[in-house]
């Protein structure tokens, strides 16, 4: 099933130091994206004071957009983790 999305995910943090930390974590991992998923999928996470955002749009199939979505949640829990 074919789909158009725009998703805004937020976490929030204890301060800004660890926000700043896991976005960076996780764009490392959001440059990792292959080539023909980036035609439909624009990700971009930043930290905004002691919030990470990841803002998504995505058009195509359901299926992986979700893949990419458990994927930057999976990421986002070992970055928490770490630190």
């Amino acid at each position: 099933m074919k789909i158009r999305a725009d998703i805004e995910m937020v976490w929030e943090y204890e301060d800004e130091e660890v926000a700043k930390a896991i976005a960076n974590a996780v764009n490392v991992d959001n440059i990792s994206i292959p080539e023909g998923l980036k035609k439909s999928l624009n990700l971009i996470t930043f930290p905004e004071g002691a919030k990470v955002i990841t803002k998504v749009k995505y058009e195509g199939e359901i299926e992986t957009l979700i893949v990419a979505l458990d994927d930057l949640i999976f990421a986002i829990k070992v970055a928490e983790e770490v630190l």
